[in-house]
């Protein structure tokens, strides 16, 4: 997780234009922004950094080589990965993936994006809060 007040997202999208986009908007919000162009490259980040480097994960579903789904997967398996939130990003019709805890469908609203992104990470600081022991 990140230290100090700057939160660290990985931003998982296979299209360079939106990913470049989101990357730029989220760092104006001040946020440290890891891009990754696949599902791949995120389980990478993800497994070789411990304790995982990521406060939340920005997830596109569909993505060559390894999809957000299996990603989604990987990190649903791994238990130091549990309390990483995860926010899918995808124009698939489908119901918000049980591990997702957020769920922006394209095309979409920058405001839409950046609220839903702050909910997820306001949610994520309570309930990691709620989980220190009282003293």
């Amino acid at each position: 997780m990140s230290v100090g007040g700057c939160r660290t997202i990985l931003l998982v999208e296979d299209d360079p234009d939106v990913r470049d986009s989101l990357q730029d908007i989220l760092e104006d919000e001040g946020f440290d922004v890891v891009p990754a162009s696949n599902g791949k490259q995120a389980i990478d980040f993800l497994t070789m950094n411990e304790p995982p480097r990521a406060d939340l994960v920005i997830l596109d579903l569909l993505m060559p080589m390894v999809s957000g789904w299996e990603v989604l997967q990987h990190m649903t398996g791994q238990p130091r990965l549990a309390g990483v939130p995860v926010i899918v990003l995808s124009a698939v019709m489908t119901p918000r993936p049980a591990r997702a805890q957020g769920f922006v469908r394209k095309p979409f609203s920058l405001e839409a994006f950046v609220a839903e992104v702050r909910s997820v990470l306001d949610g994520a600081r309570l309930t990691a809060a709620d989980a220190l022991p009282a003293g």
